[in-house]
């Protein structure tokens, strides 16, 4: 296992910090490391990583494991999926701008509902060439394909003079995801969306 950082030193906050205060952390990280708004060249990585410290810490049960036994706790008992399900990060981040339809799960490990790469993040063109071009100083004209926001739709997919509508029941995703719990554990289940 890769070595991480202790959520509650990711976040700035003492073991001790109330949920208020996790919250207040996470959001004032959220707004520095957003990939849509800063710079950094690091940006998305340590955006990833406070979001998944403040999905443990924002979860009593998933605190509790991970102060009694650290990311041991956390890594033997969660997939990634489960350590986001149940945090609304679009709720939390709505108020700064943050929260257009995808979740916090969708934009990080694909989703496919996302709004795609950053600008220009899309543009890569692999070429293979031999050590005799490369050191040649081969020259040559390739093509990059590239996505362009469509003319009629601005990329939303909407019909011209109409708003996309995002399911209430599902967000978008076309997927109803259920827990039960039961005395073997949780048993999570995933179906279509029967609204949409």
């Amino acid at each position: 296992m890769p070595d991480k950082k202790d959520y509650y030193e990711v976040l700035g906050v003492a073991k001790e910090a109330s949920e208020k205060d996790i919250k207040s952390a996470y959001r004032k990280l959220a707004m520095k490391y957003h990939p849509d708004r800063s710079d950094a060249s690091d940006a998305e990585e340590r955006f990833k990583e406070i979001s998944e410290a403040y999905a443990v810490l924002s979860d009593p049960e998933k605190r509790q494991k991970y102060d009694q036994f650290g990311h041991a706790g956390i890594s033997g008992q969660y997939s990634q999926e489960d350590i986001f399900r149940g945090v609304n990060f679009e709720d939390l981040l709505r108020g700064f701008g943050f929260g257009g339809g995808e979740s916090i799960f969708d934009m990080f490990f694909g989703g496919g509902r996302g709004r795609g790469p950053a600008r220009g993040r899309d543009l890569r063109y692999d070429v293979n060439l031999t050590l005799e071009q490369a050191a040649s100083g081969l020259e040559m004209t390739i093509d990059v394909p590239r996505t362009e926001t469509c003319s009629t739709c601005s990329g939303s997919g909407a019909k011209p003079g109409t708003s996309p509508v995002v399911c209430s029941a599902c967000r978008g995703t076309g997927q109803m995801t259920r827990a039960q719990n039961t005395p073997f554990g949780q048993i999570v289940t995933s179906t279509t969306c029967n609204k949409c």
